[in-house]
């Protein structure tokens, strides 16, 4: 028995050049993994401790002489009766393979590290997964089914037992948080379902099926911080279970140097993508819709606009379209009409090509500049909207640089987001020798809050004239490439001889070499140039 399904093939890196990524291949098909042990649960049936070596054997039933880390993979293999294998804080593995009668995870904000690839058959479980590491992997979860009113599926909760036959098989975790280094990517393959949040702290998300969350807590939000990525992908969907937010919290929000993309320049898309919003009241921004901070950036690729864009629609629109307790929400028939339907509040480098909105509210597409509508290619409106397009720009009413955080004046909010932060940059350190800067400063700090408690969060600074950029690293001697186009720099890339010069609002990527150290991870971050 091995994990050789996980493991993918791979373009192998060399000391001369840059990996170039392939023009439609998954980005974890390229990707390339040393041989590591692997280890199996030695009581199939029994649920246990993930760190005790003596739960463990060799693929050929020796005992283990050590419990899992990152670089070992695991297997849980298939069970009549049903069992558990659970890890603790900062409790790691690599691939992971959990077969029909298995739970393999964590505990509630105490998740189970997974480094490498996740697979999960028909009839196994994961629950309280976080996603960290540095390589292109990927989570399927077989042949998952979202909570519908025929299956009685329901999605888990911390606060609330939900037996294993009842628990949604698509759920992934309650807090889900993916801390990639540089732009290594993680691709949601089939149904994942998140309880509350998703915290894309830094790295890729790529979504080529269905991507939903806030599915129990009606609280949660999907937040995109500094250098993350949320890639949605041909026929990929991303979604709330539910379309409003009881504490008050947009469905999306990409703060600073974060990006939303459908597509990218390597792999376009060549059919529709979906960003669903909550249909909700919009007479106040905030419950609902998409937020984007100054600094933050929205790009489509397409291989062909007539037939490959991104729809931006409301979750309601969608056929057979459930809550996380399996409650119908589907209502394509109810259009939007005044303040009510989708909205989105965008301050950012906002760039909606190929693009087709449907059942925004009136004003509901707020713009720091309207004007920046009129410059956007191969847009379209459906029949649902509140009117023409003339009615659906607005000015923005939402603060440009204001945060999730600043909902409430909770304490354990602040130290949450706190924490993320301060492991964030902990882990980067630990992970990337290279440790590559760029030169002036282009983030600011701002406390936000309410009453006695407030957090510094990073903010956009804005530029009034054009800015030379000079790039510094670590390592002595290296090679240096970068874009500004949003595409991994690679060999045919600009070699960073000097200061590049910028002068509109532009997503810079750096990536660096040096024989005998490897590949630096992609560094990118956001300057903003007033124009």
């Amino acid at each position: 028995m091995t994990l050789r399904i996980l493991r993918a093939g791979a373009l192998l890196l060399t000391a001369l050049c840059f990996q170039i990524a392939a023009a439609v291949e998954p980005l974890y098909k390229t990707e390339t993994w040393p041989d590591a042990p692997t280890l199996v649960w030695a009581k199939p049936g029994t649920t246990g401790d993930l760190s005790d070596a003596k739960n463990w054997q060799t693929e050929d039933g020796k005992p283990a002489k050590s419990a899992p880390d990152r670089d070992t993979d695991v297997i849980l293999p298939e069970s009549k009766k049903f069992y558990e294998v659970r890890g603790s804080r900062n409790t790691q593995v690599r691939h992971a393979l959990v077969k029909s009668g298995a739970r393999l995870g964590g505990g509630h904000r105490n998740e189970l590290e997974v480094w490498g690839n996740l697979k999960v058959e028909p009839g196994g479980r994961v629950l309280y997964i976080s996603i960290r590491g540095n390589k292109h992997t990927y989570i399927d979860i077989i042949d998952a089914e979202f909570p519908t009113k025929e299956n009685g599926k329901t999605m888990a909760h911390p606060s609330t037992r939900v037996a294993p036959e009842k628990q949604c098989a698509a759920q992934i975790s309650h807090k889900f948080q993916v801390a990639k280094v540089g732009t290594a990517s993680v691709e949601v393959l089939g149904n994942l379902g998140i309880s509350d949040e998703i915290m894309l702290q830094r790295g890729r998300m790529i979504v080529s099926g269905d991507l939903r969350y806030s599915g129990i807590t009606n609280k949660g939000a999907l937040e995109i911080y500094d250098g993350g990525i949320l890639e949605i992908q041909s026929g990929g969907r991303v979604a709330p279970f539910d379309p409003e937010n009881r504490k008050a919290v947009y469905n999306i929000n990409i703060y600073r140097n974060g990006t939303i993309q459908a597509g990218s320049p390597e792999r376009p898309l060549t059919s529709d993508a979906y960003l669903l919003l909550g249909y909700g009241n919009n007479d106040q921004p905030g419950r609902t819709g998409l937020y984007s901070a100054l600094g933050s950036m929205i790009r489509v690729y397409s291989a062909d606009p007539q037939k490959a864009r991104l729809v931006v629609t409301a979750s309601s629109a969608m056929p057979e379209f459930y809550n996380g307790k399996g409650q119908l929400l589907t209502d394509p028939d109810k259009k939007a009409s005044g303040k009510n339907g989708i909205a989105l509040q965008l301050a950012g480098d906002v760039q909606f090509d190929n693009t087709v909105f449907d059942y925004v509210s009136e004003g509901g597409i707020g713009l720091a500049d309207p004007k920046v509508a009129d410059t956007w290619k191969n847009v379209s409106f459906g029949s649902h909207n509140a009117g023409p397009k003339t009615k659906l720009i607005s000015t923005m009413e939402a603060d440009p640089n204001s945060y999730y955080h600043a909902r409430g004046d909770m304490k354990s909010e602040f130290a949450l987001t706190e924490k993320a932060i301060a492991s964030m940059g902990e882990y980067l350190e630990d992970a990337d020798p290279f440790l590559l800067q760029t030169l002036p400063e282009n983030t600011e700090i701002k406390s936000v809050g309410r009453g006695k408690e407030t957090i510094k969060t990073p903010i956009a600074k804005v530029f009034t004239e054009p800015v030379s950029v000079t790039v510094k690293c670590k390592v002595p001697g290296a090679k240096i490439r970068y874009s500004t186009n949003g595409s991994e720099p690679d060999k045919n890339s600009p070699e960073y001889l000097g200061p590049i010069k910028i002068d509109k609002t532009t997503r810079l990527m750096v990536k660096a070499y040096k024989l005998g150290v490897g590949f630096s991870p992609t560094f990118s971050t956001t300057y903003v140039i007033k124009p």
